[in-house]
């Protein structure tokens, strides 16, 4: 019998993604999780977030691990630094939410529910919390770990736990055939305890290096918190996103602007922005077009506004929320009731 094959990779790093709520935490959001990928320095990336072949179409970058596009990927391609698309998705995404209603359907089930509801709880106050990546490591990660436990020790690996087990064990299977030294893995939160078990014995597997917050984290902090536009003390954030060249901040300004009464003052801070590049981030050229959009519709610009809404439809790519305002304001003029990004 031939003997098993040595891995190739000399060392793994597993760096957690934490999907959208990146978005709420300031000091492990997209650009610190591409400077805790810079500091291991990679011969090579993986993800077990997008499935084999995901990266050919452009809509791939409407997953919600959206640390990829906004940073990850974008930098990967500039340094020409192969990244390998591993997801094993589920073989019946519907299983797990099929058999929650069938455990419902019976008091024993429901007595199950309410056990497993009581073990996540503690993850879902976490998540409520601005964690850091050393929080991520000491408190979320065994607490997920043991969410994860208890279920597969009530439900067994099946549908009740969509097959993560199994999943996991072929995704560690496949980051040790990649040929690369140096392989930094971005896998979303809940892949982490099973391939962590599943690699521990096969590969040397290093900690996600510990980064300081640099000036472009601290940034990327206060892009995200402005996207939120309902800010406590939005004159304080308009402040500080004027003091940031991107072109992201200006259409951030425009949505605080017009969320607080000042459609022409947004107007202004956008069209000045459609002169200038915005291709980057992802989102921006859809979004800022749709509201470039809305806000001429405002100011009775008819025409402009229907060029701006065509343009988000003629982008390579838009995120689904863009392409539904630019046809709802092809369809008839913006008024205040309506949203985008």
């Amino acid at each position: 019998m031939a003997s098993p094959k040595a891995p190739k990779a000399e060392a793994m790093c597993l760096i957690p993604l934490m999907g959208p709520f990146h978005l709420r935490f300031p000091r492990y959001n997209a650009i610190t999780v591409l400077e805790t990928v810079e500091a291991f320095q990679p011969d090579a990336l993986a993800s077990t977030a997008l499935a084999p072949n995901a990266l050919d179409e452009p809509r791939w970058q409407d997953t919600l691990e959206i640390a990829l596009p906004l940073a990850i990927v974008p930098w990967a391609r500039r340094r020409m630094l192969p990244l390998s698309a591993i997801a094993e998705p589920s073989p019946d995404p519907e299983a797990e939410a099929d058999f929650d209603r069938y455990l419902a359907q019976y008091p024993q089930g429901r007595e199950l529910q309410a056990e497993l509801a009581a073990a996540l709880r503690p993850v879902e106050a976490l998540l409520e919390e601005a964690l850091t990546a050393a929080r991520i490591e000491a408190d979320l990660l065994p607490q997920l770990e043991a969410y994860h436990h208890l279920r597969r020790e009530r439900f067994g690996e099946g549908p009740g736990t969509g097959w993560l087990a199994e999943r996991c064990e072929r995704m560690a299977d496949a980051l040790l055939t990649l040929d690369a030294g140096r392989i930094a893995v971005l896998a979303p939160i809940d892949h982490l305890p099973g391939l962590r078990l599943t690699l521990a014995d096969r590969v040397a597997l290093e900690p996600p290096p510990e980064v300081a917050e640099s000036e472009a984290a601290r940034v990327r902090g206060l892009l995200d918190f402005a996207m939120r536009t309902e800010v406590p003390e939005p004159g304080n954030v308009l402040t500080r996103l004027r003091e940031v060249a991107a072109p992201e901040a200006r259409y951030h300004e425009a949505n605080l602007l017009l969320a607080n009464g000042h459609p022409a003052e947004a107007l202004e801070r956008l069209e000045a922005a459609s002169q200038g590049d915005f291709q980057e981030p992802y989102y921006l050229p859809g979004y800022l077009l749709a509201r470039l959009g809305q806000l001429r519709d405002l100011a009775g610009d008819r025409d402009g506004a229907i060029r701006a809404y065509r343009g988000v439809r003629a982008l390579d790519y838009a995120p689904a929320d863009a392409i539904e305002a630019a046809g709802e304001g092809l369809r008839k003029p913006f008024g205040t009731g309506s949203d985008v990004g």
